[in-house]
């Protein structure tokens, strides 16, 4: 009896020991990436905590074409480093898991090609005490096109005075060494919205054009002064100034750029 017992401990032991939890790994903050120097402007994600990080994100779905969601997630290796050749506590995050969870008493329509949990995979490797930022599709672009949908049959409220907030539950996951490894879940509120961030225009020329209503793209000036977020155009932060290719105002163009006229519309 004393045997299966001991023999039952054991084999509990290596079952927990299979998959690492808690603090080790740790997902710090969603960051803010920021437009770098270099000569094409790419996006540059700071890789410490620093204030340039996102608490809230803002998803509008009423854009000129269907774009993801991105989250910036700061992950660090809580593990003390353990000299010699080969570090045991150097941790390989090979993906992140992404579950969309919606506002209470709003169902969704998920589908297999369209879920509501699912993987993104991201290679980062982490010694011991260190941090690193990662790039994680959050929101795809099946859930912007079901977003947009349920917004425009009204199955979701559209109206700027509601905010629908939806909740993105974001684990690492890697190896550390032979064993598996998963973050702690960290939650991350996305309002998403139908126009929201196409507003706020305060220069006269354009005033009049908070959505719905855009101005046609060969009466723009030369240079938009509304351009939005400059890493995604879709999420988290406006003015977004879209303008109209064709008559109907339907055909849009986010951020809108000039057709050769460079007077505004008055």
């Amino acid at each position: 009896m004393i045997r299966k017992l001991q023999t039952a401990a054991l084999f509990a032991v290596l079952l927990s020991g299979c998959v690492d939890y808690g603090s080790a790994l740790t997902i710090v903050q969603n960051q803010t990436p920021t437009l770098g120097m270099t000569m094409d402007r790419s996006c540059v994600i700071p890789s410490s905590p620093s204030d340039l990080r996102n608490a809230l994100g803002t998803f509008d779905v009423a854009l000129d074409h269907s774009y993801p969601y991105y989250m910036y997630p700061l992950v660090a290796n809580g593990l003390p480093f353990i000299p010699g050749n080969v570090d045991p506590n150097l941790v390989y995050i090979n993906k992140f898991t992404i579950k969309i969870e919606p506002p209470p008493t709003v169902t969704v329509p998920w589908s297999p090609s369209c879920p509501a949990e699912f993987d993104y995979p991201n290679p980062l490797p982490l010694h011991p005490g260190d941090q690193a930022a990662a790039i994680v599709e959050a929101i795809r672009l099946c859930h912007y096109d079901l977003f947009h949908q349920l917004m425009a049959q009204g199955k979701l409220p559209s109206s700027f005075s509601e905010r629908v907030i939806f909740r993105l539950i974001v684990r690492a996951k890697g190896r550390h060494g032979s064993t598996e490894i998963k973050s702690d879940p960290f939650e991350f509120p996305v309002r998403v919205c139908y126009g929201c961030l196409q507003t706020g225009y305060n220069t006269a020329a354009y005033a009049d054009f908070n959505f719905p209503k855009v101005p046609a793209c060969n009466r723009l000036a030369e240079v938009n002064p509304f351009q939005g977020n400059p890493c995604n155009p879709a999420q988290d932060f406006g003015p977004l100034l879209c303008c109209a290719l064709d008559a109907e105002g339907k055909q849009l163009e986010c951020p809108g750029i000039a057709r050769g006229i460079t007077t505004p519309m008055p």
